[in-house]
């Protein structure tokens, strides 16, 4: 199930991945079809991690002769590791072996996708458009963020979503809060909304020269300053 949803999220993202050829079981290499975009994916599922030189050398041993040929592959290749769990509390006996492989900058980018047999389930309930909604659900979150080793959708499919590095969190644009306005609500806390207002105002009437204004600004504020002392 969980390669379902990598083939189909990938196919919809913006590089608009292909599935190119499956060579041996457990491996799956796609190439991007977007004319703006010269990217391949290898998606893989191994039983544990081994050091990242044996592992490099692994996948370039099971990837076909015709993509290792394309000069591209080499530079713009991101591997997708899929490693099932018993129980998501084992990811941390494994830290310091994810941490060499995402860190390792050889022969691949690589994305230790890590996941739990409880949430494969859970993913046999969902498709990608609940996935989309999900990790944009702040109760969800909430959820989540008590308790991240525990299985969950959030879990699930947020780690999806950091994992593979050409999709972003769908978001609408009008679910966005205003950022000036959320500005403003923070200078009125802090009691600085009058003093922006006032250089808004200065801007606004007195044109572009914004060091000349700063400086006026500046010294009014320390006349009347020692005026008042």
């Amino acid at each position: 199930m969980i390669n379902k949803i990598i083939a189909t999220l990938s196919k919809q993202s913006p590089c608009q991945f292909e599935l190119l050829e499956q060579p041996i079981e457990g491996f799956s290499f796609y190439q991007a079809t977007s004319s703006v975009y010269q990217r391949f994916l290898v998606v893989v599922k191994v039983p544990k991690l081994i050091k990242p030189s044996e592992f490099n050398h692994w996948v370039l041993s099971n990837t076909p002769e015709e993509l290792k040929q394309t000069r591209a592959f080499a530079k713009n290749t991101d591997v997708v590791i899929l490693l099932e769990l018993d129980d998501l509390t084992s990811i941390v006996e494994h830290e310091s072996e994810v941490f060499s492989l995402e860190e390792d900058g050889y022969s691949f980018k690589k994305h230790v996708l890590y996941y739990s047999k409880e949430e494969l389930e859970i993913l046999q309930h969902l498709d990608v458009k609940e996935l989309q909604a999900l990790i944009k659900d702040q109760a969800k979150f909430g959820l989540y963020k008590n308790s991240p080793l525990q299985a969950s959708e959030y879990g699930i499919a947020s780690r999806i979503y950091i994992k593979l590095p050409f999709l972003s969190v769908p978001v609408d644009e009008s679910e966005l809060d205003d950022p000036c306005q959320l500005a403003d609500d923070y200078l009125q806390k802090v009691g600085l909304l009058s003093i922006s207002n006032e250089f808004e105002t200065l801007i606004t009437s007195n044109g572009n020269n914004y060091k000349a204004i700063v400086e006026g600004y500046i010294r009014g504020k320390m006349a009347n300053s020692q005026a008042e002392d």
